[in-house]
């Protein structure tokens, strides 16, 4: 309905102006048509009337009977009635046609009396028109009077009244009704065929603009019309609407870039990050606050994510009191830092909330094991340092006198100084480790022999403690693997100290040596009193002692210089346990062959070499 609003609404004033012009124009014809009408036919019969005084005057000053027998033939050929009358208005010859019978004057006759005497007393011709009752039609009189004028005297002889029904004129005046109508139909359709083209010509191009300007509303900026070559006000609104899509254009094209470059940005951002207006809507979210959370995108809308999470409560402070709001909320097994910020305008009006969400597990867990490994260094230290005091003091009182005592105390000493100087030792090579400062420059390498070694260093400890030691060997030759020498060894060692510093006397400690498909794996097994269940995964974490109580002395960093040393290396170290039963620490080494042949770096020299 509105695609051609504007033509239908063209076409409407046009058939308005056309109404109002035939309602006009028959008002004003209505108004002086019918007296020009009956002017017109007075003017008529008056000359009828003047040619019958003209007659009657041309006798004597009084009309004889010889000129009333002349005036009865002269006006027996009227198609009007005619009343000829003395100077007393005394009727002297009537004549009327078949539509004016003789009793016409029945209930006009006073009107009649009085216009007839208008006539004689006025000496000048009058009109007038009479409804009559019996006839019930409507009728013109035309009087004029019968004028001698005999040596400049002017005698009244009386009057002639020519009396005619408005019949004729009613038929004349339908006449030119019907011909007015046809006519302004006529003329009105052949003004609206040019119209109605000339004004399509018109709403063609505003229709066009309608049309752009919809398709512009739903976002396709590319419309443009066509100019058109007159200098007109449709012409400079086209170039003004062309102009104007050709800004939109470039202007969203440039909002729509900036906005694709801020969600890229934000979508990019490591964080996750809510804004919301100020009624608490959400208008602006990337996908990281989604998985942060743990959330489906195609479950949840992005206001029901702060629902479902409590989020809601948090933006609501922070609009409601308009401040900053911290919180460490918890998601699954992670820990979210909540930090929501309220958004001002220039004039310091709030206008909406920022919330920026981050994963701080990984930092609280790591906070949490620098306070822990600060403790335990602190321990650890203090330990040491706490025996070696308490046995410096009586030495320097002089307290200790006894050699043999003072010997003991020294040996107490070193022993100490010996634990507390591992410790740093061990302390500085895990942070070596962990910063990468010491670089494993790794290499193929055929470990039996230096496991061989191994084997009768620890051997020799095992018989100390009595122990029982064992290595067991199914292949005469092992394949060489990938890694450094030494710090096999070192892992190896630490896991067989703890072996011996475990397995309690009459125990059995056994290594063994085996291959697969995943490479070389070397197992070290006690039959100690094991790890339970819930120290198990914290085995290789640094100052972790199963067995608080045990009086052996270590400095509780060894497995994890181990672990670390594996990982560099690329190798997997495992622990299995049960408590009650025992341990076993295998360490997993691969194929040296594997290695060069997966790097292209070393695929040459893999070739040549085997």
């Amino acid at each position: 309905m509105q695609k051609n609003f504007v033509l239908r609404r063209i076409l409407f004033l046009l058939l308005l102006a056309i109404v109002l012009w035939s309602v006009l124009t028959s008002i004003v014809y209505l108004r002086i048509a019918r007296p020009i009408f009956r002017n017109i036919k007075s003017e008529d019969l008056y000359d009828q009337a003047r040619i019958i005084s003209y007659v009657a005057s041309e006798g004597n000053s009084i009309i004889t009977d010889d000129l009333i027998q002349l005036l009865t033939l002269s006006i027996r050929f009227y198609e009007s009635g005619v009343l000829i009358s003395d100077e007393t208005g005394m009727p002297l010859i009537s004549n009327f046609p078949h539509d004016i019978p003789d009793y016409f004057l029945d209930g006009i006759q006073e009107d009649f009396s009085n216009f007839q005497n208008n006539v004689l007393s006025s000496q000048s011709r009058q009109s007038m028109i009479v409804y009559s009752e019996k006839l019930n039609k409507d009728l013109i009189f035309v009087g004029v009077p019968i004028i001698k004028t005999i040596e400049d005297k002017i005698y009244l002889m009386g009057s002639v009244v020519i009396v005619q029904t408005v019949d004729e004129l009613q038929a004349s005046y339908s006449s030119l009704n019907s011909a007015l109508m046809i006519s302004t139909i006529i003329v009105g359709l052949l003004v609206a065929i040019p119209i109605v083209f000339f004004a399509g010509k018109v709403v063609q191009p505003l229709t066009k603009m309608r049309e752009a300007a919809a398709a512009m509303v739903k976002g396709d900026f590319s419309q443009r019309l066509e100019p058109i070559e007159e200098d007109n006000e449709i012409s400079y609104l086209i170039n003004a609407f062309n102009h104007l899509a050709s800004e939109l254009d470039s202007n969203i094209s440039k909002l729509t870039n900036e906005r694709n470059q801020l969600q890229h940005i934000i979508d990019g951002i490591a964080e996750g990050i809510i804004a919301v207006n100020s009624e608490g809507n959400v208008t602006q979210n990337n996908d990281m606050v989604w998985h942060l959370f743990h959330r489906n995108t195609r479950l949840y809308t992005s206001d029901e994510l702060l629902k479902i999470t409590g989020l809601d409560e948090l933006f609501e402070v922070c609009l409601s009191e308009q401040r900053i709001v911290v919180e460490i909320k918890e998601s699954g097994n992670d820990l979210i830092n909540c930090l929501i910020s309220p958004l001002l305008d220039q004039d310091n009006v709030l206008y909406g909330a920022v919330g920026l969400f981050r994963d701080v597990t990984e930092s609280e867990k790591l906070e949490e094991t620098r306070r822990e490994y600060v403790a335990n260094v602190s321990h650890e230290l203090r330990t040491p340092i706490t025996a070696m005091r308490g046995l410096l003091e009586p030495l320097n009182d002089g307290l200790v006198k006894n050699e043999e005592n003072q010997k003991k105390y020294y040996s107490i000493l070193l022993r100490e100084t010996k634990r507390l100087s591992d410790l740093i030792d061990d302390m500085l090579e895990l942070s070596r480790i962990q910063t990468s400062e010491k670089i494993i420059n790794l290499e193929p390498v055929y470990l039996k022999n230096d496991l061989l070694e191994l084997a009768i260093r620890f051997e020799v400890l095992a018989e100390q403690k009595q122990i029982t030691f064992e290595m067991q060997d199914s292949k005469e030759q092992w394949s060489t693997v990938w890694g450094k020498a030494d710090r096999i060894i070192q892992i190896l060692s630490a896991i067989m100290e703890n072996a011996v510093k475990f397995t309690p006397e009459g125990g059995k400690i056994v290594m063994s040596v085996a291959e697969d498909e995943t490479g070389l794996t070397v197992s070290i097994s006690d039959n100690g009193p094991g790890i339970s269940i819930e120290d198990l995964p914290h085995v290789f974490e640094r100052f972790y002692k199963a067995d608080k109580a045990h009086n052996e002395r270590g400095t509780g960093l060894g497995l994890s210089i181990a672990s670390e040393l594996a990982e560099q290396m690329g190798h997997t170290l495992e622990v299995t346990s049960a408590e009650g039963k025992g341990s076993t620490f295998s360490l997993t080494m691969p194929f040296a062959r594997d290695v060069m042949k997966s790097e292209p770096h070393l695929k040459d020299v893999y070739e040549s070499d085997f």
